[in-house]
């Protein structure tokens, strides 16, 4: 299973129930790095891509998520016991927040294997790093 995060300067994901932050073209690599596995996320989360087919919303997606989907986590609890790899979409910018990623990838045997920055429509620049197991 492959987990999607969305983060700024101090992994803060949230602030009062509400994302930090969301992009288009975020969204659309979203979409093309899941291309060919089912992508799940919550329905808050789903409500960012329309009524897009590629999108499977559901409030317990983490239990239903196979081993090759892909998840988006926003809003939800998560454990990354399944997850051979782990995506942190960062949006370099520091954000009020009161929930945080905070788990250690390196004590769970991840590695960063990929850097890359794209430019985003409300972002100047957003960095994605894929971690594996």
């Amino acid at each position: 299973m492959k987990l999607i995060f969305c983060i700024d300067d101090k992994s803060g994901m949230m602030f009062f129930g509400k994302r930090q932050s969301q992009d288009q073209n975020l969204r659309e690599w979203i979409l093309n790095y899941a291309q060919g596995s089912k992508l799940w996320m919550s329905p808050y989360s789903a409500k960012q891509f329309g009524n897009n087919a590629s999108v499977s919303a559901d409030d317990d997606y983490m239990s239903k998520a196979e081993e090759n989907d892909v998840c988006l986590i926003e809003d939800g609890s998560y454990s990354t016991d399944n997850a051979n790899e782990i995506v942190l979409c960062k949006w370099n910018r520091h954000y009020p927040a009161d929930k945080f990623f905070d788990t250690d990838l390196k004590a769970f045997g991840f590695k960063k294997v990929n850097t890359e920055d794209i430019a985003g429509t409300s972002h100047e620049k957003i960095t994605i790093e894929t971690y594996r197991r």
